[in-house]
This record gives structure tokens, C-alpha cells and sequence, in this order.
């Protein structure tokens, strides 16, 4: 089973659109949240990962999906 990564903030109403995503899809379980403003090294990860700290950035296997539109469209197609 892969594992992904979901870096986003709470206050972000993009991230929030995937976190809704990821409920509806009751895939919370196959996602690891890694909040940027509660946990810096977070921010430092994502920041190495991207080149910024923009968020939502969900990290998969293959690679990372940075916009939400993207994000929920990958995650409906693959776990719908």
C-alpha cells in the first residue's frame, strides 16, 4: 500500500478542499498530514522537497502534486 504525504496548514482553504477530498474518499489512513506551521521541520522538508513552502503539497511515490485541483483530481481518479 503506498503512503503519501500531505503537507498543508490548517488555516489554508486549499488545503482544506484536499482534507475534505481525503474524507470523502475515507483515505485518511493512507495518508501521512504534515502541518507546516505547527511543525517547522515540516516546512524545511517541504521546502527541500519544492523550493517553497506552498501548500497543499501531496507527496507520493512518483513524485509530488502541488496545486489542490491536481491534488483532488489524482485522489478521486486513483481512489474513487
Amino acid at each position: 500500500m503506498q503512503i503519501m504525504e500531505l503537507y498543508f496548514y490548517e488555516d489554508c482553504e486549499y488545503s482544506q478542499i484536499v482534507i475534505h477530498t481525503i474524507s470523502k474518499l475515507k483515505i485518511l489512513d493512507k495518508i501521512t498530514f504534515k502541518d507546516i506551521r505547527l511543525n517547522p521541520d515540516y516546512a524545511k522538508e517541504l521546502e527541500d522537497l519544492t523550493g517553497n513552502i506552498t501548500v497543499p503539497c501531496l507527496l507520493k511515490e512518483e513524485g509530488f502534486i502541488k496545486e489542490a485541483k491536481e491534488i483532488r483530481k489524482y485522489l478521486v481518479s486513483n481512489f474513487m
